[in-house]
């Protein structure tokens, strides 16, 4: 597995989790301000779910390189890929 195709896995991994973690923790504002819609978060925590996204998804996509670099599952189902 090259350094390209890691990447382009852990940031599908990334956006996966990243998107997941949007709804959790969001208060709708009581007071409305003019401009905005009525469905503004009060403190979306951006900043925490970017970072908590990226850390989490260091895990799989180890994993994932893991397997594809020792071949496992080739050596599990018997494949040969050209």
């Amino acid at each position: 597995m090259s350094l390209v195709s890691y990447i382009v896995v852990f940031l599908i991994n990334w956006m996966i989790l990243f998107f997941m973690s949007l709804p959790i923790g969001v208060n709708v504002s009581e007071k409305h301000e003019k401009g905005l819609a009525s469905s503004a978060p009060d403190k979306p925590n951006l900043k925490i779910k970017v970072l908590g996204s990226f850390i989490i998804s260091s895990i799989p996509s180890s994993v994932i390189y893991w397997v594809v670099e020792k071949e496992i599952f080739n050596k599990f189902f018997n494949i040969t890929i050209l």
